[in-house]
This record gives structure tokens, C-alpha cells and sequence, in this order.
């Protein structure tokens, strides 16, 4: 039996693929956006509304069939009973025993399994796609604790919306309107307190859910922000101990729960309203259902079953009012947090990539970067670059230097594609990389970055990134190369995981900076792409290891087209031409030797460095 009930379950709950992507979902509106989602779930929609439908008309029908008894028991011998409604109880027995449990156990099934275990997925699953399509310059703009709690609650917003409109208010509706029409055959005016019930009260919601909507808009808006202040506040909580006082900390937060407990008051309000204007109208149906029954019944107009039967109806219809209310309520709560949460998740794909945008050629020869009147300020009237022209030969190993500021990082983040130049080109072996596919464009590209960011996975998933095609022999040659095979074997982490299965914490927070930098450099070894940017690859390390390094990175380089960012300037010395900027231009280029006694910004650099630094302050 339940080998049985779990296939009959398992069944619906793969009635729909919660994976999906035939149709991007980056609306940014909240109908078009559900809209988007319905053509994978098109069968099951229907197939709920169907057996929805079909227990609410169950559910009226008991009803009605419940005064028909009265009246005949009212009106029969127990003899004459059992033979005229014998079979008529029979059938309705096996309504109440076969045909009502397997009639809900289908909405159940339908609306609990296969929506409910399945939108959510949908829907998240559509947004990732669309996020990880997004430049990383466009992560930058908002906190990542906010956009991921978007990320997750968007599917809980759009399930709730679909399972509560079909399973709550579909019912509902095919309810009253069963009840409407049951009521309308025995006398037209019985249905008139239940049509100015309904009118009155879609009247109300019409009025209210606007306002509605907007109060759960701004109350998500505020607790989004909340949840990002929090998050950035735990990821950076060693600078926060270490400058600002706990009271401070505190009192930072403490304005963003105001803000929330105050957006969400003026929610409350609403429904405080809400309610208790509805729970008066519910009167309406009560008086005059009972009432005007009774009336009947006193002229002889009803029988006792038809005012029984009201009775029951009105009680039903008020217990019912409140249930559809209260999912209508949680419907535009969940409309209001979607259309939040829409202004983040539907924005649309800041570098969009070209349909049929082919993959970067490289060719064996090597790859020569051609850039070319080169602008981007960031939106703003100042900083990045500032029109730079720079041609880079196949397998030429470049230096970069200049102060804080100078344009270096905008560089190599423009070359990546992470934002958009705003004038000027970049081109990759002839290739504009602006209409390459961009994966392959990254995939050509190594870089080991000043700070190098970790997974919280294992040391080796961390390395292996991309790559899971790499033995383990050739992931250790890698990390020796790097200097990191020593210190992986040592690590534990609190699960007593070991070695290269050790678990390196949130941004790889439980290894240190050098360590981090030598497992980014591994990871970079194996990927073995024929750019290679170093943007002070180095700078986290002992002399003693660094040393060792630099040993290394020589047969890295090898073949390979190389910018290395430094601002020690004696990791770039051996490179073939080294490239000054300043104030986004480049105002110097030439060997180390060419520019050490040119007399330039370089020789001060060279002159003012101490334990090989550049002095970034104005000269």
C-alpha cells in the first residue's frame, strides 16, 4: 500500500519539469511575469481548476440534496421513506464515501503536489538563469544578501499567488455561485441577500486591494532591506568590531526594524479595516437568508428542507467569505511582495548576450588584444579611463602601473566584459569582444585577482572550478606550482574534514590571504588559458614564498599573453613593456630599464618605493 501511494504521489509531483527554460521570464510587471510561467504548468493549471471545481459543486450539491431529505422526512412514513429514497441515499452515501474522498484527494494531489512542490522551483530556477546572466558590474549595484533573499522568496511569492487564486478562491467562487443558482430555483429573491452580499463585498476589495499592494510593496521593500543590512553587516563583522562600537552597530539596525515595523503597520491597518467592515456585511447574508426563509415558510411559499437548507447555507457562506478573504488578503500580500521583489529579479540583462554570437577564435599562434579609443567613467564625469589606445602583441607580457585610481582594475574589468565600455573597442585576435559569446571570451581568459574570493565548498571543488575533467595528479602538480600542496594537506575544518576535502568557510574567510591567493593561482594554472591577468597576484605573500612563486609563474607564462597589475614594481621589472597610467591615460610606456631613467612618472615611482611599493599618494 505504500509502495502503491508513493508512485500515485510521485506521479503528480512529476506531472511538470520544474526546469524549464523555453521562455525567459525577465518581466518586470507582475501578470506578464506569472504569465510567463504558465506554459510548462498549463496541464496541471487546468487539471486543478477542473477537480476544483468539481469538489466545490460536490460540497453544494450535499446541501441541497440535505434539505430534499428533510422535506421527505418531514413529509413520509419511515416506510414510505426508505422507499422512495432508498437507492437516493445510496447513491448519495457512496458520493459522501468514493466519489467526495477521491474528488478532494485529486485537488489535493494536483493543487499540494504537483503546483505547490513545483512553482516554486520554476520560478527560481528562471530567475537564477536570468541573474547569472547579469554583468558583474550590475551585482555591484545592490547588496547580495538582498538580491539573494529575492531570489528564493520570488518562488514562495508566485506559488502562493497560483495555489491560493485556484485552490482557495477558485473554490470559492464555484461555491457561491452553485449556491446562487441553488437558491434562484426555489425562489429568484432568495438569491437577492447573497447578490448584494457579493456586491458589497467585491466592492470593498476593489476599493481596498490597491492600497493593499502598495502597503506590502513598501513593507517587503523595507524588509529586503533589512535582511541586506544584516547580511552585509555578518560578512563584514570583523570591520564592524573593529571600528564602531556595539551600540552603534546596533542602533544601525535598529532604524531599519523602525522602518519595517512600521511599513508593516500600515498593512495591519488595512486589514484591520478590511476585516471588520466584512465581518459587519456578513449580517446581510445571515438576517436575510434566515429571515426572509422563515418568512417563506410562514406563507407556506418554502418548506422546512429549503429553510434548513439556508440555514446551513448562511453559516457555510460566512465560514466561506472569511476562508476566500483571507486568501484573497494573501493573494495581493504575495502580488505586492512579488512586484518588490520584480525590481530587482525582472530588470533586464544589463550586457545582454547576442543570440548568435560565435565563440572567441584562438588561434595557435597566440592572441594579440588590440584596444582602441578606450572610455568608461562609470556613468560619472570622472574616474576609469579616459580614451586609452594600447596594441598587445601575441604571447607579450605586459605591465601595469600607475596610483589608486588610474584606470588599471577598469581595464581588466572591461577586457572581461563585466561592464559595458562606453566608447572605444576591444578587440582579441581581430575579434570585437563585444560580439564574441561571452563564456568563451572568459574561458580564454586566467586571472588571479589582489583579493581572491573562495566558495564556502572544499579546497579541491574551489580549485577544480569549471574543471572536473582534472585528475587528481594533475590538480596536486597545480597546487605545488602554486606553493599551496603543503598547507592544504595540514587543513581540518570543524567537521573534521581534511585536506583538500577541508571546507573553506564563506569567501574562503578560514584560510588566509596568502592562502587564498596561492589557491587562486592554482586554479588559474589549470585552467591554462591563453591570457593571463595578474592583478597583484602576489601581493599577500611572504618574500620567501613569493620568491617561489615568481619561479613558477615563469613556465606559466610561457606562450601566453600576460597584464600584470603591481604595485610592487619589482614583480613587473622582467616583463617585455611595462605601461604607465595616470588619471585614466596612458602617459608612458617601455622596458623597466627605458623608463627607470627616462626621468618620467615611473622613475619617481621607482625612486619613492619602499620595500618595493609604489607611493599612490600625489607625487
Amino acid at each position: 500500500m505504500t509502495g502503491l501511494y508513493e508512485r500515485i504521489t510521485r506521479f503528480f509531483l512529476n506531472a511538470t519539469d520544474p526546469y524549464d527554460l523555453s521562455e525567459v521570464a525577465s518581466h518586470s510587471t507582475v501578470w506578464p511575469y506569472l504569465k510567463s510561467h504558465f506554459k510548462p504548468l498549463r496541464r496541471i493549471l487546468i487539471a486543478s481548476v477542473l477537480v476544483t471545481s468539481l469538489a466545490a459543486a460536490i460540497e453544494v450539491w450535499l446541501i441541497q440534496y440535505a434539505g430534499e431529505i428533510i422535506d421527505t422526512l418531514v413529509a413520509s412514513t419511515p416506510t414510505d421513506f426508505w422507499k422512495t429514497e432508498g437507492w437516493g441515499l445510496f447513491g448519495a452515501a457512496t458520493v459522501v464515501f468514493l466519489f467526495r474522498p477521491l474528488t478532494q484527494f485529486l485537488r489535493l494531489a494536483v493543487n499540494d503536489i504537483s503546483l505547490q512542490c513545483n512553482i516554486a522551483n520554476l520560478v527560481r530556477w528562471r530567475a537564477y538563469d536570468h541573474l547569472i546572466r547579469q554583468s558583474v558590474g550590475w551585482f555591484q549595484e545592490d547588496l547580495s544578501g538582498r538580491t539573494s533573499g529575492r531570489l528564493v522568496n520570488i518562488g514562495n511569492h508566485v506559488a502562493d499567488i497560483i495555489y491560493k487564486a485556484i485552490n482557495a478562491v477558485g473554490f470559492g467562487l464555484v461555491y457561491m455561485v452553485g449556491v446562487v443558482v441553488l437558491m434562484a430555483g426555489t425562489d429568484i429573491l432568495l438569491a437577492l441577500p447573497l447578490l448584494i452580499w457579493l456586491g458589497l463585498y467585491m466592492g470593498i476589495l476593489v476599493w481596498v486591494i490597491p492600497r493593499m499592494v502598495d502597503a506590502q510593496q513598501n513593507f517587503q521593500s523595507a524588509k529586503s532591506a533589512l535582511v541586506g543590512t544584516v547580511v552585509d553587516g555578518f560578512s563584514n563583522f570583523d570591520t564592524l568590531k573593529l571600528f564602531a562600537p556595539r551600540n552603534q552597530i546596533a542602533s544601525d539596525l535598529r532604524v531599519r526594524l523602525e522602518d519595517t515595523r512600521q511599513r508593516l503597520f500600515e498593512t495591519r491597518q488595512i486589514s484591520v479595516a478590511l476585516w471588520t467592515t466584512l465581518i459587519l456585511l456578513e449580517a446581510v447574508v445571515m438576517v436575510g437568508f434566515i429571515g426572509y426563509g422563515i418568512w417563506l415558510w410562514s406563507t407556506g411559499a418554502a418548506s422546512i428542507g429549503v429553510v434548513s437548507a439556508m440555514i446551513a447555507l448562511s453559516l457555510r457562506i460566512t465560514t466561506m467569505a472569511d476562508w476566500i478573504l483571507d486568501s484573497i488578503w494573501w493573494v495581493f500580500l504575495q502580488v505586492g511582495s512579488l512586484r518588490e521583489a520584480l525590481s530587482t529579479i525582472g530588470q533586464p540583462i544589463a550586457i545582454p548576450q547576442k543570440d548568435d554570437a560565435p565563440d572567441l577564435t584562438i588561434d595557435e599562434g597566440g592572441v594579440a588584444i588590440e584596444i582602441k579609443d578606450l572610455k568608461h567613467h562609470y556613468g560619472q564625469q570622472q574616474g576609469g579611463l579616459d580614451g586609452i589606445s594600447l596594441s598587445i602583441k601575441p604571447g607579450e607580457k605586459i605591465g601595469l602601473v600607475g596610483r589608486s585610481g588610474a584606470g588599471k582594475s577598469t581595464l581588466v574589468n572591461l577586457m572581461l566584459r563585466f561592464f559595458e565600455a562606453e566608447q572605444g573597442s576591444i578587440h582579441v585576435n581581430g575579434q570585437n569582444i563585444r560580439d564574441v559569446d561571452q563564456d568563451s571570451l572568459r574561458a580564454a581568459i586566467g586571472m588571479v585577482a589582489q583579493q581572491a574570493a573562495l566558495l564556502n565548498r572544499s579546497v579541491k571543488d574551489n580549485i577544480l572550478l569549471g574543471h572536473s575533467e582534472i585528475n587528481d595528479e594533475q590538480l596536486i602538480h597545480a597546487t605545488k606550482l602554486a606553493a599551496a600542496h603543503a598547507f592544504i594537506e595540514e587543513l581540518r575544518d570543524n567537521k573534521g574534514r581534511e585536506g583538500y576535502d577541508a571546507h573553506v568557510g564563506e569567501r574562503g574567510v578560514k584560510l588566509s590571504g596568502g592562502q587564498r591567493q596561492r589557491v587562486a593561482l592554482a586554479r588559474v594554472i589549470l585552467k591554462d588559458a591563453p591570457i593571463l591577468i595578474l592583478d597583484e597576484a602576489t601581493s599577500a605573500l611572504d618574500s620567501e614564498v613569493e620568491a617561489e612563486i615568481q619561479q613558477s609563474l615563469v613556465s606559466v607564462m610561457e606562450n601566453k599573453t600576460v597584464i600584470a597589475i603591481a604595485h610592487r614594481l619589482s614583480t613587473i621589472a622582467q616583463m617585455d613593456r611595462i605601461v604607465v597610467m595616470d588619471q585614466g591615460k596612458i602617459v608612458e610606456q617601455g622596458t623597466h630599464d627605458e623608463l627607470k631613467d627616462k626621468g618620467g612618472l615611473y622613475t619617481s615611482f621607482w625612486g619613492r618605493q619602499s620595500g618595493g611599493f609604489i607611493d599612490t599618494e600625489e607625487l
